[in-house]
């Protein structure tokens, strides 16, 4: 099982202000949304705005996870605990149950892989979308995602399909036949990102 997030810095400074560190009412997002070990953290970081979404889009990414493994979903934040190792590796506790993170930071974007085992052999790729439209984002996303896998495993592109399960978890499906890959797809602002094993 695997899981992805992907953050575009500038859109979620439009979109959330709350995160900026600008008096009561980032206290209050940040009360809301982090523990207290995951605030000092992010009091205690150089770049604040960034660490915000490095950890968000670190409990997203277990969050996938944690959905694919158990078939539950779940709103709150808090129960997801981020502990970062570097800046790019990192764990995410839910419960008792521990992913490890793999981050990739750039100026514009936060992207973020969760899996259960921490060295994991995965296949990813992020790309910035020509359109804005999160409808015709999503689909290029998954032609994309369908692309890679029809070239990986050597299947005709035609035969692909995604289906969602009952819980609104993605499925790759060859025909009618579900096929044995688990991955996951993510989208931002400008920037979009699949993963899979």
């Amino acid at each position: 099982m695997i899981g992805n997030d992907i953050v575009d810095l500038k859109q979620a400074a439009l979109d959330s202000p709350d995160s900026y560190p600008d008096g009561k009412r980032h206290l209050r997002f940040l009360e809301k949304v982090f523990t207290v070990k995951e605030q000092d953290l992010i009091i205690a970081s150089e770049d604040k705005h960034q660490t915000v979404w490095l950890l968000w889009s670190m409990k997203e990414a277990a969050y996938k996870v944690n959905v694919q493994q158990f078939g539950k979903r779940f709103f709150n934040p808090k129960r997801l605990e981020c502990e970062l190792v570097s800046n790019e590796k990192g764990m995410v506790k839910i419960d008792i149950e521990t992913y490890f993170t793999s981050s990739k930071i750039t100026e514009d974007y936060v992207y973020t892989v969760a899996t259960l085992k921490e060295e994991s052999s995965f296949k990813t790729h992020c790309f910035k979308a020509k359109k804005l439209n999160y409808k015709l984002q999503s689909e290029v996303l998954k032609q994309q995602f369908l692309k890679s896998v029809a070239k990986n495993k050597n299947y005709n592109l035609k035969t692909l399909k995604i289906k969602k399960s009952e819980v609104g978890v993605p499925k790759v499906y060859r025909d009618l036949k579900r096929l044995p890959i688990n991955f996951s797809l993510t989208h931002c602002g400008r920037f979009s990102g699949f993963v899979y094993l």
